[in-house]
């Protein structure tokens, strides 16, 4: 438990994976908040100010939950845009706080692409139980198994043969086993 008037620890992990595209097409796809629906299934985006294309200003709601757990919500906002390789974020209010990014350079004739959590802390009672239970260990994984394997199926990659309600079950089987696995 934590002691009142102290702060909860940061969080700090980098989750990546190699996209069959250039960097501009990566980059592209994730400074627009139009095309998260089509590639990252745990997560809902909502433009709140400023648009749907990430630069400098814009604020937009990610909401979301690993199978079978309750929904956290929290609002982003865009501090830096350097195409096509950087967009650097503020969770600014809701159940997580603190600095992430996504970060890509090219890799013979793909990108690395990662999600960058700079200093993430908790800032409800559920978000600190999960991140004292899991560390970044559940993000990890759906960011392994969901944000990244989409992008990369979007793109043409892996998954890209299978019809969206495939792919979305498949992304809550590997979540939820990943997250059985993590309880052990």
């Amino acid at each position: 438990m934590q002691e009142q008037g102290t702060e909860p620890p940061e969080y700090r992990c980098r989750d990546e994976a190699l996209i069959g595209a250039p960097p501009a097409t990566c980059f592209t796809v994730l400074a627009d908040l139009t095309t998260y629906g089509r590639w990252w299934t745990l997560v809902n985006v909502t433009p709140l100010d400023g648009g749907t294309i990430l630069a400098p200003g814009v604020r937009f709601r990610f909401t979301g939950a690993r199978p079978g757990g309750n929904a956290t919500s929290w609002v982003a906002a865009v501090l830096e845009v350097e195409p096509p390789s950087r967009i650097e974020i503020a969770y600014a209010s809701g159940d997580l706080l603190g600095r992430t990014a996504w970060e890509l350079a090219a890799e013979g004739d793909g990108t690395r692409v990662a999600y960058v959590y700079r200093g993430v802390r908790p800032n409800s009672p559920a978000s600190t139980a999960s991140l004292a239970r899991f560390g970044t260990r559940l993000h990890s994984v759906a960011m392994r198994v969901d944000a990244l394997a989409g992008l990369a199926r979007m793109l043409g990659g892996p998954g890209s043969e299978l019809a969206d309600d495939v792919w979305r079950a498949r992304v809550q089987e590997h979540v939820a086993a990943g997250v059985r696995a993590l309880a052990r």
